[in-house]
């Protein structure tokens, strides 16, 4: 199994983000799994995190 964490400072540019490391993944990885969550770096200032979960192709540990 591997994690994969994504930021970004605003929710579109984490979107890219994601798409860009989920085509990069191997073939036989399965995504299982996606959280999203943001932290507040200041009143004005907000980072988005987005943790992608993958099986991989030869891993059958269960979650």
């Amino acid at each position: 199994m591997k994690i994969k964490m994504v930021h970004a400072d605003n929710v579109a540019e984490l979107s890219s983000r994601v798409w860009e490391v989920d085509k990069a993944q191997d073939i036989d990885d399965e995504l299982l799994d996606v959280e999203f969550d943001f932290i507040k770096v200041s009143d004005s200032k907000m980072i988005y995190c987005e943790a992608l979960v993958y099986r991989t192709g030869d891993d059958d540990e269960e979650l």
